[in-house]
C-alpha cells in the first residue's frame, strides 16, 4: 500500500500504515506479506493502528480513502 505523502516521506519497514482495502480499513506493519488487523470504520482502524506503532514505537501513516497518505504521527521509544 505505501505511498509518498506531500512532505515525500514514505514509510519503512516496521512503521504501521492505516488504509482501505475494498470494504474493510486495514492496518499493516511495513515489510509484512499480511495485514495485522482490520475494522469496520476508519476510527477503528487507526485506534488499532496507533496502538499497534506505540508497541512499536515506530511511525503510523493513515491514509485517506483514496490511498494518499493523510496523516503521519510518530511515536518514539519512552527513555528509560
Amino acid at each position: 500500500m505505501t505511498h509518498t505523502n506531500a512532505t515525500g516521506v514514505e514509510p519503512g519497514d516496521g512503521d504501521v500504515e492505516t488504509f482501505f482495502d475494498g470494504e474493510v480499513w486495514k492496518n499493516k506493519v511495513v515489510g509484512n506479506s499480511r495485514a495485522s488487523g482490520s475494522a469496520e470504520t476508519k476510527a477503528d482502524a487507526v485506534t488499532a493502528g496507533r496502538r499497534l506503532a506505540i508497541k512499536r514505537a515506530t511511525a503510523h501513516f493513515i491514509h485517506t480513502k483514496d490511498g494518499a497518505v493523510g496523516e503521519r504521527r510518530t511515536y518514539p521509544r519512552a527513555r528509560s
